[in-house]
């Protein structure tokens, strides 16, 4: 009866010792911001390349975490009766110093990030109806982070 017990107790630590160190017990057990979240895809028009995206937490953080990378980073926010919120469909165009199109797309979420090379641009963002504007120079590495706040619903007043 002894060894019978001896025999069952080790099994059930190999079992348990098999499960902890299996990949899918680590997997589940284990910090998820040491796993990226999927960003959403790289798109082109022309010569320029782009994301857009950052609905829900996970993508969010990707994308911040990708931001530190691409020379130009919009954030795109409506202000609202008790605090801002972060919108999507938002039209952007974005021109070069002679004012050639680079960009015309519509957002599919509050982040939209654009490799430019060196230059003067200017941006156009349209949200429901208004349109906000904004000059920009990119320079050799680094990013430029613009916020493009629109006013609330029904405040024109508030921007």
């Amino acid at each position: 009866m002894k060894i019978v017990k001896h025999i069952l107790a080790a099994a059930i630590v190999f079992v348990l010792a098999s499960i902890v160190s299996s990949p899918g017990f680590a997997q589940a057990g284990s910090d998820s911001s040491s796993t990226p979240a999927a960003l959403p895809p790289v798109q082109s028009q022309g010569q320029t390349e782009y994301l857009t995206g950052g609905i829900g937490a996970d993508e969010s953080e990707a994308i911040l975490k990708e931001a530190r990378t691409w020379p130009l980073v919009l954030q795109l926010v409506q202000n609202g009766p008790t605090r801002a919120a972060y919108i999507s469909d938002v039209r952007v165009t974005i021109k070069d110093g002679s004012g050639t199109m680079i960009l015309d797309t519509v957002t599919e979420g509050p982040f939209l990030l654009v490799r430019l090379v060196p230059g003067k641009y200017s941006i156009d963002a349209s949200y429901e109806s208004k349109t906000l504007h904004r000059d920009v120079s990119i320079g050799k590495g680094g990013s430029n982070k613009i916020m493009l706040l629109w006013p609330a619903p029904g405040n024109e007043e508030d921007r």
